[in-house]
């Protein structure tokens, strides 16, 4: 089988179980249990994976270079979807996920894979996102709920987050290092896990998921990247990602310690 595909397989069979996953933990035990859940690396890890699988580990440790600034944008997304949410689904999704676009394409025309100027723009984004959130736009967190789903509705969820990430994959097909980073940090996990909160619960729900997810996915999707970018070239592909998924895990349960006690 083409590496190509079965990369394209893996992506949507992990993103499938990811985030169905984590949209029902998200029910039954409440937003906060559900959103750091959902925040924890996975599509970036078998992006960079199969980068340094089909090229070499130090190409996908360059392909790091840029992916906190994009993570940056990925919060600015999410917080501009909570900020916009009173809006129909498609307006309160598109916008912010056009303004992704255009500035992902900013950030690679200014070639921006210097990764200290990459974590600084992060660093930007990141506080503005959640200042905006956290002091202008209150978002109250939701304990658990009766949970009944059927077949089909875990069929939906599945198909739906599987088919988003599977399409970014498909983006990093034409692009080099730089957009290979780019696309291995667009918002799939994000934009999946906004659509079916959504559907399912309503804009309440959803919001509230997202504001742990702009939290605890963006920052620990860019401790992951950082220990990639370091560890692969010393340790190899397979030991590198078992090591920083290691440290994404260790962070997300810090993350999830100090968000339940400081976020309402």
């Amino acid at each position: 089988m083409d590496i190509f595909y079965l990369k394209l397989i893996l992506a949507f069979t992990v993103g499938a179980l990811w985030i169905t996953s984590a949209t029902v933990i998200a029910e039954r035990f409440g937003t906060k249990i559900g959103g750091i859940i959902t925040g924890i690396p996975s599509t970036i890890v078998v992006s960079l994976f199969f980068i340094g699988w089909t090229q070499s580990p130090q190409i996908a440790s360059t392909a790091t270079g840029i992916v906190p600034a994009i993570m940056g944008l990925d919060a600015l997304f999410t917080a501009l979807y909570i900020v916009l949410s009173k809006n129909k689904l498609y307006v309160s999704i598109g916008l912010p996920l056009l303004l992704w676009f255009v500035l992902s394409y900013f950030f690679v025309f200014l070639k921006l894979d210097n990764f200290f100027l990459s974590l600084t723009s992060f660093a930007i984004l990141f506080i503005f996102s959640y200042v905006l959130l956290e002091k202008m736009v209150k978002v109250k967190s939701q304990g658990q709920r009766k949970v009944t789903l059927n077949i089909k509705q875990i069929s939906f969820r599945a198909l739906l987050s599987g088919t988003i990430i599977a399409c970014a994959v498909i983006m990093t097909k034409a692009g080099g290092p730089v957009w290979g980073g780019v696309f291995a940090s667009f918002p799939a996990i994000m934009l999946s896990t906004m659509v079916i909160t959504y559907l399912a619960k309503g804009r309440n729900f959803s919001v509230a998921v997202m504001k742990v997810v702009m939290v605890s996915g963006s920052i620990n999707v860019v401790i992951y990247s950082t220990a990639v970018r370091y560890l692969y070239p010393v340790f190899g592909l397979i030991p590198g990602t078992v090591y920083s998924f290691m440290i994404s895990l260790l962070t997300s349960y810090l993350m999830y310690e100090i968000l339940k006690r400081r976020m309402s």
